[in-house]
């Protein structure tokens, strides 16, 4: 397969034109990749039921234990996800890494408290708090643009 990229200031948006004289596994392999579109809802699962979470439900998502938990404004379920699976996915935008065992949704931190000791408690609407490793300070203050 040859490819050609072409850099032209009239488009203002990436367009994408595939000439081919038949459509082969290899084509339609390429035209399934690029209209695959990324579900951006996770499964989670308690006792014997799954839940479709929507990402901007979630409050934070942590490993307790073996298990990678989402708490959620709905409840805790369990995740069959790896945390840095779910930084790749696409609601991952919504979501900080704050540890090595812990993701937060920044929309659902009600506040954030600085202490003189250069740790970050972080405050949720739901009434929760947790804590930054100091490793990740650097990273929430620039998410945050302190």
């Amino acid at each position: 397969m040859e490819l050609k990229i072409v850099i032209d200031e009239q488009f203002k948006r990436p367009c994408l034109t595939i000439h081919t004289d038949k459509i082969t596994p290899e084509v339609q392999a390429l035209i399934d990749q690029l209209g695959k579109e990324e579900d951006p809802r996770l499964l989670g699962y308690d006792g014997g039921e799954v839940f479709i979470i929507d990402p901007e439900a979630v409050v934070s998502i942590r490993t307790e234990g073996h298990k990678i938990v989402a708490v959620c404004d709905e409840g805790t379920f369990t995740l069959k996800n790896r945390l840095y699976e779910i930084e790749e996915h696409p609601p991952s935008k919504l979501y900080v890494r704050i540890s090595n065992s812990e993701i937060v949704n920044f929309k659902k931190v009600k506040s954030l408290d600085l202490s003189i000791t250069g740790t970050i408690t972080l405050k949720f609407k739901n009434g929760d708090k947790t804590y930054v490793s100091r490793r990740y300070v650097e990273k929430i203050k620039s998410h945050l643009g302190i």
